[in-house]
């Protein structure tokens, strides 16, 4: 039986492997005059050719997903984005600032006690959000028989643990159950000698400075769209105790939803006082939700390169998109471009969602973030992007034999497409 040549592979066509099928048959002898439609062999071709189909489309998908240009799964960018030691952003919390005066019943009272984890709610159209601190806090100021606090910062989201038992027959990898966590949230205690020692583990970022005696754990990502909290092995990172007790505690947020929320009451009482006055410093703002896919793909080979290093000018602008969502645009040039040249100094523009200028809030926190990983010479200066604001007046002309839309439809549709390429 001859080969056959006549067999098109290189198109995902159901009906052009029939196709072949059937020519490569009529090609034969004994099938010369043989009528396929008519014939019972028409099922067996549609058989062959579905099993064909499938297959070619099966293994078109593995071998789109093997590439982190072509994948479409997220857990395959995921995956690929691990590989280049990128953790992709999660979900993260608003964060609003508020200052307290509370009256105490007790006017004896010397101090004012704020747990980690005390709630306040607020509301944002017709959603109730919960709010809470991330830290103790202990008001000592008092006036007029009042205490007063300082400003406060307060994250959307409640808190959460997984409890897990640390068994060595198993890799020290434990998956974040919820998969709304807030990473930057993440705590781990490690309780061994059946709990009468406690051990506070930090989070690393790097391999660099730890040693067998250093209590760091690490995040990558997960299968599932999730995280998971990595050990040490004993050589870069301890290692915690056979049959210890891992606690991971964490934050779990609803993203950009909470944003603009602005008055806030207490959820209870704090320290069994009733009376408090809620002042907002600041509306709550910088919430947002996990990275998507086409970000993943587009940061994880520059944070590669990068590798945790702000030397070029490149380097300065993929660190701050990497780890700040608000930030929608970021230029940034060597001082050697600028007119005079400032040796030593890199420029840095960076434009925020919502926001015209850069809040001087915001340029601290960025400075702190590239002061440890930029060279001691290198100083950033963060300078205001000029804004050009168009007014577009404009005529839309289209035929209305090619289109079901009526003018009202198209009106709305061209604005859109006009906000969207500011």
């Amino acid at each position: 039986m001859a080969a056959n040549s006549s067999i098109t592979l290189s198109q995902l066509d159901f009906n052009e492997y029939k196709n072949s099928l059937k020519m490569y048959l009529t090609e034969q002898d004994e099938f010369k005059d043989y009528d396929f439609e008519g014939s019972n062999l028409s099922v067996l071709l549609d058989v062959l050719a579905y099993n064909t189909y499938q297959n070619a489309f099966y293994l078109n998908m593995i071998g789109s997903e093997m590439f982190l240009d072509s994948a479409r799964l997220r857990d395959s960018v995921v995956s690929h984005a691990k590989e280049l030691n990128y953790l992709p952003r999660s979900f993260t919390s608003a964060i609003a600032k508020i200052q307290l005066k509370i009256t105490p019943t007790d006017s004896n009272k010397n101090s004012i006690v704020i747990p980690k984890g005390t709630a306040f709610i607020s509301r944002v159209d017709d959603f109730t959000y919960t709010f809470s601190t991330s830290e103790n806090v202990v008001i000592t100021n008092k006036v007029n028989g009042s205490f007063q606090s300082d400003t406060i910062t307060i994250y959307e989201g409640n808190y959460l643990s997984d409890t897990s038992v640390i068994n060595y027959s198993s890799p020290l990898i434990y998956r974040i159950s919820n998969r709304n966590v807030d990473i930057s949230s993440v705590t781990v205690t490690i309780l061994e000698d059946n709990g009468s020692v406690t051990q506070e583990y930090t989070r690393a970022t790097s391999l660099f400075g730890h040693d067998e005696n250093s209590k760091v754990f690490f995040l990558q990502p997960a299968i599932g769209d999730s995280y998971e909290v990595v050990f040490g092995d004993g050589v870069v990172g301890r290692k915690p105790k056979n049959n210890s007790i891992v606690i991971i505690e964490y934050r779990v947020s609803n993203g950009e939803l909470p944003n603009g929320a602005f008055r806030f009451i207490n959820a209870a009482r704090i320290d069994s006082e009733s009376d408090i006055v809620i002042t907002t410093v600041s509306a709550a703002a910088d919430g947002a939700v996990a990275e998507d896919l086409n970000s993943i793909k587009f940061n994880a080979p520059r944070a590669f390169t990068t590798q945790e290093r702000a030397v070029t000018a490149e380097d300065y602008e993929n660190l701050l998109k990497a780890n700040y969502p608000e930030i929608n645009a970021v230029i940034a040039y060597g001082g050697e471009d600028a007119t005079p040249p400032q040796y030593g100094r890199i420029f840095v523009s960076v434009d925020l969602t919502d926001v015209d200028g850069l809040p001087k809030i915001k340029e601290d926190e960025y400075k702190r973030f590239l002061r440890s990983r930029s060279s001691v010479a290198m100083e950033p200066l963060f300078i205001t992007p000029d804004y050009t604001y168009l007014k577009i007046d404009s005529t839309v002309r289209y035929n209305i034999n090619r289109t079901g839309l009526n003018p009202e439809d198209l009106r709305t549709y061209s604005k859109l497409c006009i906000n969207k390429s500011k």
